[in-house]
């Protein structure tokens, strides 16, 4: 992705729109709040079968995990592996706006059983995000995991815009809501709609963990059951996403 050309573009797009006309400051303050992701979705299937275009990862499955590294889990009980993320398969979708591992495998684990302590603040701590090196065979599920039937993921850059609600807008929001509210649904409107998003801003108006910011964001796809919940986020501090720490990736869950 050549991320200042497709700010550039938005930019351009937004020429015909009164919102964006009428408050020209405005709309810089929120382009300059847009940043890189990558979309994710179960593609469709060509006609032998196979996944139509290049896997860069898949929904569920089971881990590559190399010997020494044990299956995570929460309070004695095995966590979900809900995706798998190839990094060199991503990372040239990004170029220099990709701030993941260039290579191996990220791993994300939650509490099938959504049992974690929220804690002081809307995360909790039921879930383990693993980087592995690729090519791990796959490692047996112990007793009592719940499989996800794996599912290909194909990828692509999309622009992520942020909602009205984050802290990045308050003042602005505070001053002229309608006004925000009003030019951020139509930046929002002109981007891909993606099922899930790696990196960029939330698609729901939802606040995560306080100082972190979204990882992946996951729906639930076919042989997932989350009840009330519509999606599950992973949420990591900013330090950590630069220095490629995943020890302190918080949860989410929205809920309907």
């Amino acid at each position: 992705m050549d991320f200042s050309r497709a700010v550039a573009a938005l930019r351009a797009a937004l020429a015909d729109s009164s919102r964006a006309q009428a408050a020209p400051d405005l709309l810089e303050q929120v382009l300059g709040l847009i940043r890189p992701s990558i979309g994710l979705a179960v593609p469709a299937r060509s006609r032998n079968g196979a996944p139509a275009g290049p896997v860069a990862g898949w929904y569920g499955g089971l881990p590559g995990l190399p010997d020494g590294v044990p299956w995570p889990d929460h309070q004695g009980r095995p966590m979900t592996l809900l995706a798998q993320l190839d990094c060199a398969a991503l990372a040239p979708l990004l170029g220099p706006e990709w701030m993941l591992p260039g290579s191996g495998t990220l791993l994300f684990f939650s509490d099938e059983w959504f049992h974690a302590d929220f804690g002081a603040d809307p995360g909790d701590d039921g879930c383990a995000v693993l980087h592995v090196p690729a090519g791990m065979p796959d490692r047996t599920a112990p007793p009592e995991a719940t499989v996800i039937p794996a599912l290909p993921l194909v990828a692509a850059a999309v622009l992520a815009a942020p909602d009205y609600a984050e802290p990045e807008l308050a003042a602005v929001f505070s001053a002229d809501a309608i006004r925000v509210m009003g030019l951020v649904a139509e930046i929002r409107d002109r981007l891909p709609t993606v099922r899930h998003r790696l990196l960029g801003w939330p698609d729901s108006p939802v606040t995560g963990p306080a100082g972190r910011r979204p990882l992946l964001a996951l729906e639930a796809e076919q042989g997932t059951a989350w009840g009330e919940l519509v999606g599950v986020s992973f949420w990591i501090d900013g330090s950590d996403l630069a220095a490629g720490r995943f020890s302190r990736v918080r949860r989410y869950l929205d809920v309907a």
